[in-house]
């Protein structure tokens, strides 16, 4: 071995290899960018298609519906109004109560299963 390898090998660190590549994880615009992701997918979007059925369901609401309030209250719709709804809670005393038309949070069928945006 000549005098000039030996000074190279000399020079050079085996243990430091230089800088090594930074992985796509480690950056963190790419980790801001999955976190967004992340909460588009499972808050925003989940979350706009049950108001999009909530809207469509009240938009829908007809005489005669049998309906539920966010009170528990059961009744049957006698007037749909704008933003209003009346409700008839007692047949035989013949009750009938007035509710804003947000205040109904499902559509009652026949079986007994509810049809709207908050399904119990």
């Amino acid at each position: 071995m000549d005098l000039l390898s030996a000074i190279l090998l000399l020079a050079t660190d085996p243990a430091d290899p230089g800088p090594r590549p930074m992985s796509p994880l480690e950056n963190p615009l790419v980790i801001l960018v999955l976190m967004g992701v992340f909460i588009y997918f499972f808050l925003i979007r989940p979350q706009k298609k049950e108001q999009e059925q909530k809207q469509k369901m009240l938009a829908g609401l007809k005489k005669n519906d049998r309906v539920v309030t966010t009170g528990g209250i059961y009744g049957t719709v006698v007037n749909v109004k704008d933003n209003e709804v009346t409700l008839r809670v007692d047949d035989q005393a013949k009750v009938k109560i007035r509710f804003r038309k947000a205040a109904v949070s499902a559509v009652v069928t026949e079986t007994g299963a509810t049809d709207g945006a908050q399904k119990g």
